[in-house]
């Protein structure tokens, strides 16, 4: 063995003398968290990892130890500035400790955390998304989906123990408006390292059978910012962006909006706002679809008011038409009983000659009985066209005094120009006594007048004539 080999624990005593040496004091790490263990004991042991920029390969990584004293400290500023605990997947701005133990090997102890360093990776990286969706072209496609008139059939993508999920369900349940939703359910989850791969997942799930649903509701409700930060996605929002139907989102916090909000055709705060949304979209359009009934009740009760009037007159003329069908449907009855009874009498007779004919000429060759056979055919028909004659002969004789009937109605004199001038409320007539100064009304088709007689003129015989 040559004389210059050193023991393991020689070798480690140097190592750790050269560590504590060059690093004698705390440095700043850029670090990301790649798993982070939480003791019971209260301390927290954390892998620190750093990833190549052109490809997600691992580069560098090592141990890394917060002791309680001060991970309460820690972890409480982190949550008070950034909102969020320390999680996976998060950069880190870290002070450290280098230490080397001869047993144990090389670790840093975490003695302090810059969170402004979080806060503005997570911003850009949320900013670099936000770029690259605006310059595909592709951030409002969602926007411009059209909602359905009214919405009923909802998918779901939420897990079904959050809290938030149940709140929508019974939001809809409940709602005093008394709507019904046919809501389905597709599981994902909602926080940790598997969101993405289970909401991306569910989200395909819905677009198999997107025909299916209205709207697609994705709902998170509270926890941590750093759970939020799963929805700053660009394969989440991307899908959105390019979903057939609308899609609401009820993921955020108050104070904090992620980039599939923002890519959303409807972003609210909570479930319990998203349910509130749909419910207030369907009152909309009962509200419209009740105005639109009581305009056309309008529009028809005014309608039949205008149409009144023309519907008593018309009315009263068929009323008027009733009547003169009536009267002369009397007069052909009675004249088609006549010619009927005529008939029959005509008939009889004539069978009974017969009769006596065939008992008369029994013996009589049967070109005689043809003989006889066609005077009756030309007799029946003479009985026919006599009939006819009657019956057409009756008619137009209906006909004239229908015309007659109309000639004589006052309502058409006055439509031919003539005018009924009246005394006392009776036409007047040759033996009318009139003096001037009485009052006479003139009534036309269109107008009645009111007249002083101021002069009065006998006519001559010839003017009488005319």
């Amino acid at each position: 063995m040559p004389n210059s080999a050193l023991s393991l624990i020689e070798l480690n005593q140097k190592i750790k003398f050269a560590i504590e040496h060059k690093f004698d004091s705390p440095v700043w790490v850029v670090a990301e968290i790649n798993s982070i263990t939480r003791h019971r004991s209260g301390h927290c042991y954390v892998e620190f990892i750093q990833k190549a920029k052109a490809y997600d390969q691992i580069i560098a990584k090592t141990r890394a130890t917060i002791w309680a004293n001060q991970f309460i400290m820690i972890e409480s500023y982190f949550l008070s500035v950034t909102n969020s605990r320390l999680e996976a997947g998060l950069k880190v701005l870290v002070k450290v400790s280098v230490d080397f133990h001869e047993v144990y090997g090389l670790s840093l102890n975490v003695r302090d955390i810059d969170p402004a360093y979080t806060l503005g990776d997570l911003e850009r990286r949320k900013k670099e998304i936000i770029d690259r969706l605006v310059s595909e072209g592709v951030f409002d496609m969602n926007k411009d989906v059209e909602m359905p008139l009214v919405v009923q059939k909802i998918a779901v993508i939420s897990s079904s123990g959050a809290a938030g999920y149940e709140d929508f369900i019974n939001q809809l349940d409940k709602n005093k408006y008394r709507y019904k939703f046919s809501i389905e359910l597709f599981e994902a989850d909602m926080q940790g390292n598997r969101t993405e791969e289970t909401v991306i997942k569910a989200i395909n799930q819905v677009f198999e059978t997107e025909t299916e649903f209205d709207v697609l509701a994705i709902l998170r409700g509270g926890g941590a910012k750093s759970d939020l930060s799963a929805f700053d996605n660009y394969n989440i929002a991307y899908l959105i962006t390019q979903f057939p139907i609308p899609v609401i989102t009820g993921i955020g916090h108050e104070r904090d909006e992620s980039v599939c909000d923002m890519v959303a055709h409807q972003k609210l705060k909570t479930p319990t706002a998203v349910a509130e949304f749909l419910l207030d979209y369907n009152l909309m359009f009962e509200a419209n679809i009740t105005e639109i009934g009581e305009d056309i009740f309008v529009l028809a009760k005014d309608l039949i008011r205008t149409n009144q009037v023309y519907i008593t007159n018309l009315s009263i003329g068929i009323n008027k038409t009733k009547n003169i069908i009536a009267k002369n449907l009397d007069n052909c009855n009675q004249l088609f009983y006549r010619v009927n009874n005529l008939t029959k009498t005509k008939l009889k007779e004539e069978n009974i000659r017969l009769l006596n004919n065939r008992n008369r000429l029994s013996s009589t060759p049967k070109i005689k009985i043809k003989q006889e056979d066609n005077n009756l055919f030309n007799l029946n028909s003479k009985l026919v066209n006599l009939a006819k004659g009657v019956i057409s002969r009756d008619l137009h004789i209906i006909d004239m005094h229908e015309q007659n009937i109309r000639l004589v109605d006052p309502v058409n004199v006055l439509n031919r120009g003539f005018s009924l001038t009246k005394y006392n409320g009776k036409i007047i007539g040759e033996n009318n006594n009139l003096k001037l100064g009485d009052n006479i009304e003139t009534i036309t088709s269109q107008n009645k007048i009111l007249s002083k007689i101021t002069e009065i003129d006998s006519l001559t015989a010839k003017e009488q004539k005319r």
